[in-house]
């Protein structure tokens, strides 16, 4: 363990130094504090340090000053600083204390006093730098996880006769919004998005879950309403009597090119628009969140379509974009569909994303 010892006498430098190398202490000697301050800008020298024993009577630069410029490179959690002062100077021992010292010992010095503070700080240090590793190996799996969690969102399509195109910008690293399409058939297509109720691993746990079944599902089962049915029933399975507590809303779309019909069901989501022949069509609720209650049901509604025409599906953090109210963030989003179009997601600008809600617009054309 490394320790700058700071004093400008030369005997309580080398009293202290010699205290502290016979405990198995590495130390380092400045004896000013713009040479401890000149010290700290080497980055091998910071890497390699775990405490400061700072004095607080110091011609230049005090060891209170010293104190006040150290925390504004690292903070209360990340160096230990121990200062040290006369028995009778109270107020400096405050005043160090305000300025961001750890702790403090008083002269003349008392060494079991002085190795038992000095054994506090290490240790503290020791703990500051067992929660750094762990932070960085959290960040490392966090990264992981959302490489992972953007994999399986779907690519754009861009055909002939069908163009389908997202744009997501989560809160947080780990986000609870995912959408997800599939080409059924030649001319079938099966689109989902929706929203985990919270934010961060517990979310993205579900998304990805649920992301799993969704390939053999929607193969399986035409019909909106079934779909989200399973979905239901396999968050019953994966969460027994957590009924209220872990669900999510989500809309389905199952689009058949050759009838030129749109099903959906739509289980507690915002309300899809479908804009056609100048009018907007809402694809309303038909039945309650996913995973909210085990023998939740779901009723699928068919639209017959015609070209062109576009489905806008979005979370409630994109509506809220333009209203916290629901009827007139709709309203809203009305508006911007008449005036933009498709082209509305060039209006989506990364720093829009509200903190405290993940943002999500599919875009479904019908050329």
């Amino acid at each position: 363990m490394s320790i700058l010892v700071v004093d400008d006498e030369l005997t309580n430098l080398m009293l202290l130094e010699r205290l502290l190398e016979n405990e198995g202490y590495d130390v380092v000697k400045a004896m000013s504090g713009e040479e401890a301050i000149e010290l700290m800008e080497d980055p091998l020298f910071i890497e390699q340090l775990d405490v400061v024993l700072l004095d607080v009577e110091m011609p230049g630069i005090s060891g209170i000053e010293a104190t006040r410029l150290i925390r504004k490179r690292f903070g209360l959690d990340e160096l230990p600083i121990l200062i040290v002062s006369g028995r009778s100077n109270e107020e400096d021992i405050v005043d160090g204390l305000d300025a961001g010292a750890s702790d403090y010992t008083t002269k003349p010095i008392r060494k079991t006093e002085l190795l038992a503070r000095v054994r506090n700080a290490v240790g503290l240090k020791q703990a500051i730098d067992a929660r750094k590793r762990y932070e960085k190996v959290l960040q490392e799996d966090f990264d992981l996880a959302q490489k992972l969690q953007q994999s399986v969102l779907s690519a754009n399509i861009e055909d002939d006769e069908i163009r389908i195109m997202a744009t997501y910008i989560p809160s947080k690293k780990l986000a609870g919004d995912m959408y997800a399409w599939y080409r059924i058939s030649q001319n079938k297509y099966g689109i989902i998005l929706f929203d985990v109720m919270g934010h961060g691993v517990s979310s993205a746990l579900i998304t990805m879950g649920m992301s799993s079944i969704l390939f053999e599902l929607v193969h399986r089962i035409g019909d909106p309403a079934q779909v989200l049915e399973e979905l239901n029933q396999q968050m019953s399975r994966l969460f027994p009597g957590d009924e209220t507590e872990i669900y999510f809303t989500a809309v389905y779309l199952y689009i058949d090119l050759d009838e030129m019909k749109l099903s959906y069901a739509n289980a507690g989501h915002p309300p899809g628009l479908l804009r056609m022949n100048d009018q907007i069509i809402p694809l309303e609720n038909t039945g309650l969140p996913v995973g909210m209650f085990e023998d939740s049901t779901y009723s699928s509604k068919t639209i017959d379509i015609v070209s062109p025409g576009c489905v806008y599906l979005y979370t409630d953090g994109f509506m809220e974009l333009y209203s916290k109210g629901i009827d007139e963030g709709i309203h809203a989003i009305q508006n911007l569909i008449e005036q933009q179009g498709p082209n509305i997601h060039q209006l989506i600008q990364p720093d829009q994303s509200d903190e405290a809600d993940d943002l999500c617009l599919v875009t479904v054309e019908i050329n």
